[in-house]
């Protein structure tokens, strides 16, 4: 057309929105339930377990002998430290450039102290559900540049992976940097992720994903806190001691559908083990959320409408038996398949030092260096979670779901 369009008037401003869309899940559920009044000084954590009763006891005759004195055996447990720490460096140009929100659209400093904060939250929350040896997932059946991982919630672009063989997780194969995650599943069930290059020789399914630098240096989660493997567990030997275990149900590696039964019998075995008359109330049931959709759906066929019904659906936040009731809390990073029935007044968030960031004298964050135009922020905390009565807390695995998305 004639005269001036706007595809063609060179002089127009934008109008530029302040903030940022947020796309990353930041919310974290293990900080929020567990006992966080525990807070301690020097070398670790000790505490006793009560394992054996005295055995003197019984019936005689008229007469008859007392049995041979005996005691109560009890057994100490143990808790260390773990460190999370980050850091953030920003630039002396950058500082200027950004310094306010006013042409930029959040200023520097907020959004690189509160993104290190929530970040360091968010990759705890993960680590707080396994089992502390840093493994993020495996790698699935396809390896290549793109190449498939069973657990995708905890691969971040730009980061580097350590790759460790599934025979012996001390084992470095080498590290791949992730440049993207895809939504859906892989033909072979996986989560398909794209490296920048590919996967260090020698890699295969089923190999371990690590967190760099993070072998064995998690804190303990959920997965090792509410667990009946034998070994050794808080400085306690489960295979002499197998009642300082939890509960689990499983499947022997076969997935199978949730069911009531299976709500019940871990109650049960709960109940059974902890002991009490009355019913076993207020576990809170931690899961993910493809696994609240099974649980959703046990009791849809007996959903009933009226002709003035205004809304379909459940509202199953908790599930009552004899046995007792639980709380189902579905959270963005609890492990697939699994659900953990926990009692909260047993597990502890032991902190010797709180979150925050590394201060100078006079209370500064930021710190100069004299070699780069750069000011540097470092940020640390020392905590671990661990748990006294573990019979009071059980987890069932092998569920059967299906994930609909990687993130």
């Amino acid at each position: 057309m004639a005269g001036v369009s706007i595809s063609d008037f060179g002089a127009s401003f934008i109008d530029y929105l302040p903030d940022v869309t947020e796309t990353l899940n930041n919310v974290v559920t293990m900080r929020k339930y567990a006992r966080n009044d525990y807070k301690w000084e020097g070398a670790n954590i000790q505490f006793y377990v009560h394992t054996a009763r005295n055995f003197a006891l019984g019936n005689i005759e008229d007469g008859g002998a007392f049995p041979v004195a005996n005691k109560q055996d009890y057994v100490a447990a143990t808790a260390f430290r773990r460190f999370n720490v980050g850091s953030v460096q920003i630039s002396d140009g950058a500082l200027a450039n950004a310094a306010t929100s006013k042409r930029a659209a959040i200023d520097v400093v907020t959004s690189e102290l509160r993104g290190m904060t929530e970040g360091m939250a968010k990759y705890d929350e993960y680590m707080s559900m396994r089992d502390g040896t840093g493994v993020v997932g495996r790698v699935g059946t396809n390896v290549a540049a793109t190449w498939g991982i069973t657990d995708a919630r905890l691969i971040w672009d730009k980061q580097s992976y350590e790759i460790r063989s599934n025979a012996a997780i001390a084992t470095l194969r080498g590290t791949t940097t992730v440049n993207s995650v895809a939504r859906a599943l892989d033909a072979n069930g996986n989560f398909a992720v794209t490296s920048s290059a590919a996967l260090p020789a020698g890699s295969t399914a089923t190999d371990f994903v690590v967190w760099p630098n993070a072998v064995n240096r998690c804190v303990t989660g959920l997965q090792s806190l509410v667990d009946d493997t034998a070994g050794t567990f808080q400085g306690v030997n489960t295979t002499t001691y197998p009642r300082y275990t939890s509960p689990v149900l499983d499947n022997s590696g076969t997935l199978r559908p949730l069911s009531p039964t299976l709500f019940r019998r871990m109650l049960a075995m709960i109940k059974q083990e902890s002991g009490g008359t009355e019913a076993v109330n207020g576990l809170t049931v931690i899961t993910n959320n493809w696994q609240g959709i099974e649980a959703e759906e046990l009791y849809e066929p007996e959903l009933r409408i009226t002709p003035d019904t205004k809304t379909v659906g459940l509202n199953l936040p908790e599930f009552q038996s004899a046995f007792g009731r639980i709380k189902i809390v579905t959270s963005h990073d609890c492990p697939f398949n699994t659900m953990f029935f926990i009692d909260f007044n047993e597990i502890y968030r032991a902190v010797q030092k709180e979150l925050d960031w590394r201060r100078d004298k006079a209370g500064g964050i930021f710190q100069r260096s004299d070699s780069s135009a750069v000011w540097r922020a470092t940020a640390l905390e020392i905590h671990e979670y661990f748990i006294k009565q573990r019979n009071r807390c059980g987890r069932i695995d092998d569920l059967a779901e299906t994930a609909a998305t990687a993130y």
